[in-house]
C-alpha cells in the first residue's frame, strides 16, 4: 500500500523539528584520567584520589570539559597518580590521559587532541647555589632527581643523564634542601607549588630547557570516530576564542 504524499511530508516536517541530539552518534562513553599537577588539573578538595569531574577543578580539566560537551560525547574523568593515570590510557583503547607532554618517545603511543596547556621543563637547585648551567652538558656528573614517569625525566633518561626517581614529585624538594640532590627535573607549572607545599620553598631556578605544548592522550585503538569529532570540537573552539593561552 502506498503512502500519501500528504503524509510522508508531515512525517518529515516532525522528523525536521526533533532535537538534533536524537540524530547524534552513538559514541562509546570515555574513560579519563589526570593528576594533581599544577594548575592544569587537581582535586578541589586536596585529596590524591578523585573519583567525580565535580571534585577536579584546574584550567585544562575546563578546556578538556569544553571540548567533550561541544563533540557531544560522554565521559567519565577520575584523578590518581601520575603512573595510573598514564599507564591506563596506554593499555586500554577508549581511555585518555591529560595534561601529557607530547615528546618524540610519546608520539606513536597515543591520538592526541589539543593542545590544552603550556609549560616549561626546568631544573630547580637550593637558593644560593653556586651552579653554572648555561646549556644541558653542563649537568652531567650533578646529582639529579626526578619524578617517575615524567616527561621531562624521561627526556633527560633518553639523552643518557642518569636521574634517580621517585614515585612522588614532593619527595625531590626535600632532597635538594638536605643536600641529597644537586638539581631536580620539573615544571615551571608545577615545581614551585610542590616545593612550597611540601614546606621546603628554598628553590631557584638554574637552567630552563624547553617550553613544551600538553595535550589529551587518547589510546590509539579508541573509536576513530571519537577522535575525529574532539579534534572538530577543538577547532571549533579555538574558532570562538573559547580556548586561549595568554
Amino acid at each position: 500500500m502506498q503512502t500519501h504524499p500528504l503524509v510522508r511530508r508531515l512525517a518529515l516536517v516532525c522528523a525536521c523539528m526533533l532535537p538534533a541530539t536524537l540524530f547524534a552518534e552513538d559514541f562509546p562513553r570515555i574513560n579519563l584520567y589526570t593528576e594533581n599537577y599544577g594548575t592544569f588539573n587537581y582535586s578541589l578538595t586536596g585529596a590524591a584520589y578523585e573519583h567525580d569531574i565535580e571534585d577536579i577543578g584546574g584550567t585544562a580539566t575546563e578546556i578538556v570539559e569544553k571540548l567533550f560537551n561541544e563533540a557531544g560525547i560522554d565521559f567519565k574523568l577520575r584523578l590518581r597518580t601520575w603512573s595510573v593515570a598514564y599507564e591506563r590510557a596506554v593499555e586500554r583503547p577508549n581511555y585518555g590521559v591529560f595534561s601529557t607532554g607530547r615528546t618524540e618517545s610519546r608520539e606513536d603511543l597515543f591520538e592526541w587532541v589539543g593542545p590544552v596547556g603550556q609549560y616549561s621543563w626546568i631544573l630547580l637547585a637550593r637558593e644560593g647555589n653556586n651552579l653554572n648551567i648555561n646549556r644541558l652538558e653542563d649537568i652531567r656528573g650533578l646529582r639529579i632527581g626526578g619524578y617517575e614517569g615524567d616527561a621531562a625525566t624521561t627526556f633527560l633518561q633518553e639523552q643518557g643523564y642518569e636521574v634517580s626517581t621517585l614515585p612522588s614529585e614532593s619527595l625531590n624538594a626535600q632532597r635538594l634542601a638536605n643536600d641529597l640532590i644537586d638539581v631536580w627535573i620539573t615544571s615551571d607549572i608545577n615545581g614551585y607549588k610542590v616545593a612550597e607545599e611540601s614546606g621546603y620553598p628554598e628553590v631557584e631556578e638554574a637552567f630552563r630547557i624547553r617550553t613544551v605544548d600538553l595535550y589529551l592522550a587518547m589510546n590509539p585503538e579508541t573509536d576513530p570516530r571519537v577522535i575525529n569529532a574532539l579534534n572538530s570540537a577543538y577547532d571549533a573552539l579555538i574558532a570562538r576564542g573559547e580556548i586561549t593561552f595568554d
